[in-house]
Parts: C-alpha cells; sequence; structure tokens
C-alpha cells in the first residue's frame, strides 16, 4: 500500500510541476515580448508541446531509473533464490 501511495503521490507532484514550470516559461516569453496572446495561441501551444515533451522525457527517464516502475519492489521475493 505504501508503495502504491508514494507512486500516486509523485506522479500528482510531477503534474504540478509540470503545470507550474510551463506556465512560467510562457509567462516569462510573453513578458519578454518573444509572442503576444493578441495575435493567437501559436507560441502557447509551441510552448507547450515543447515543454511537454521535456518534463515528460525526463519523467520517463526518472521513472525507469527508479527500477521499471518500482515493480520489484513492490514483490521482493519474487526472483530470489
Amino acid at each position: 500500500m505504501k508503495e502504491k501511495t508514494t507512486a500516486i503521490a509523485l506522479v500528482a507532484l510531477w503534474v504540478l510541476g509540470w503545470g507550474v514550470g510551463g506556465s512560467l516559461i510562457d509567462a516569462g516569453l510573453i513578458r519578454a515580448e518573444v509572442y503576444s496572446l493578441e495575435g493567437g495561441q501559436v507560441g502557447t501551444l509551441i510552448t507547450f508541446v515543447l515543454w511537454s515533451l521535456l518534463w515528460g522525457g525526463l519523467g520517463l527517464k526518472l521513472w525507469q531509473r527508479r527500477g521499471s516502475g518500482g515493480s520489484q519492489d513492490a514483490h521482493p521475493e519474487e526472483g530470489a533464490p
């Protein structure tokens, strides 16, 4: 049960980081006048897609490093001699 709670907390924090990070990047680019919301939202879309790919890729890499999603941690007796 503890493993599931930890996994849920990690995913929730990851989604929060994705949303806050993307919003901060978007706001910074708008403030720096890289693009403006009056001219459509293509800049926001590009920021969203690039940030999602970067953040998602980092998340997958860290999850794999953790040990294939913790499947071995959940059942340590499996595979033991």
